[in-house]
Formats: C-alpha cells, structure tokens, sequence
C-alpha cells in the first residue's frame, strides 16, 4: 500500500471512528431519558438504534485504520490497494451515516418500503456490505499470498 492511500485510509477511518464517539452523546443521552422518564425527550430515536449507530462508527473505524496497518505488510496490486480502500471507505462511511439516519429517523433500513428514509438507509448499508466484502476478501487473499511465501 502506497504511503498516500496508507494516510487517506487511516484518515478516513480516524473521522469515521470520531463520527461513532459523536453518535455516543445522543446514544447516552437516550440512555439517561429511559433511566429518568422525566427527562424531557430531547433526542429521537431508541437506545438500540443509537448504540447502533455509535458502535457503527466506532467498530468501522477501527476496521479502516487496521486494514491500513495490515494492509502495509501485504503485497496488494494496484487494483487490490484500490479495493481495499474504496472498499473500506464506502463501507465505513455508508453504515455510520446510513445507522445514524435510522436512529433520527425511526427507520431500520433492513428493505426496500417505498421512496422514504428506509429505503436510503437499506440502500447505504448494502453498499457498505458491498464495499466490506470485497476489502476483506482482498485482504486474505493478499494475506494467504504472504503466508505461502508469494
């Protein structure tokens, strides 16, 4: 992996794992409205939606910044560093945007239901799944590859 994209991977995933910590307020602030019911209902959305959305962010971002570590060590084509970043790019920023949506929105984006804010939510979490897939399976291949000495 080129020092450039090393930096943008790391970068992205440093802004993503920031989005999670920042969807941790609203998640703690939910918390403290189902611990006290006569907390005003400031925040819309669940505590499972927004523990969703924080460990998204959180989890994501992490992910973006091992892969990058990793993926220094590994002999990746010019086109597998290309898929392990936009793979992982497109999947780190799709589910913590597409999770934080669903928590604002009451959504769960788990299907198509119409022109609605589900739909957008299902729509960002498949090429999330899309991008993930195919990071991580370049990342084993590549990975097997050292392993067998290539």
């Amino acid at each position: 992996m080129t020092n450039r994209t090393f930096g943008l991977l790391v970068a992205n995933g440093a802004l993503v794992l920031l989005a999670g910590f920042a969807a941790g307020f609203p998640y703690g602030a939910v918390v403290g409205q189902t611990l006290d019911p006569s907390m005003p209902q400031a925040i819309p959305g669940t505590i499972r939606a927004w523990r969703m959305a924080h460990m998204e962010g959180v989890l994501n971002g992490m992910l973006m910044i091992a892969a990058a570590a990793a993926a220094t060590k590994l002999a990746l084509s010019a086109t597998g560093e290309k898929v392990v970043f936009w793979g992982l790019v497109v999947s780190g920023w799709t589910n913590v945007v597409a999770s934080t949506l669903s928590a604002l929105t009451g959504g769960r984006g788990t299907g198509v239901t119409g022109f609605d804010w589900n739909t957008l939510n299902f729509l960002l979490f498949m090429a999330g799944i899309v991008g993930a897939i195919a990071a991580v399976v370049t990342l084993a291949r590549a990975g097997l590859a050292v392993a067998r000495g290539n």
